[in-house]
């Protein structure tokens, strides 16, 4: 999902584009998770969505995140530390921090890094199916704890 307004129509519009049935739940589900930086998990997102839409199960939340992972709507990113998937609407080449002292996720340029995301100077005996890098340790001056329902913007 690209970075424009998050509108019920343009949800539907991208959900449509994908062969996917813009569904009450399925709308819902991607309201809040192509609006949030937080990168939640299918927990997480439960927890949000059932606020407007109560009657949402975890297993309908896992089988939609899992159809727009498929459909590549978005991706998923492993927090080896929490043993849990998270969520990622970011398309685009970019590397995660996670601040250690709050657990919070966030992206990160992969510029600021020095690396490069394709990795094309490996040569041509190399395939890359995917790079995920993440970064961890403590964002100093920060000392709020995670809250998934930041808002993109």
């Amino acid at each position: 999902m690209t970075k424009e307004a998050i509108t019920n129509e343009s949800i539907r519009a991208a959900l449509t584009e994908k062969g996917i049935q813009a569904s009450a739940p399925r709308m819902a589900i991607a309201s809040y998770v192509w609006d949030t930086i937080s990168h939640p998990t299918a927990e997480d997102v439960k927890r949000e969505v059932e606020k407007t839409f109560p009657t949402v199960s975890l297993a309908t939340v896992y089988n939609t995140l899992n159809l727009f992972v498929e459909k590549g709507l978005l991706r998923e990113v492993q927090d080896a530390n929490q043993k849990s998937v998270r969520y990622d609407c970011n398309m685009k080449p970019h590397f995660h921090f996670i601040d250690e002292a709050t657990g919070e996720m966030m992206d990160l340029d992969p510029l600021a890094l020095r690396i490069s995301p394709d990795f094309i100077s490996l040569g041509k005996e190399f395939e890359i199916s995917g790079v995920d890098v993440t970064v961890r340790g403590r964002r100093l001056g920060k000392s709020s704890g995670p809250n998934p329902s930041k808002k993109r913007g």
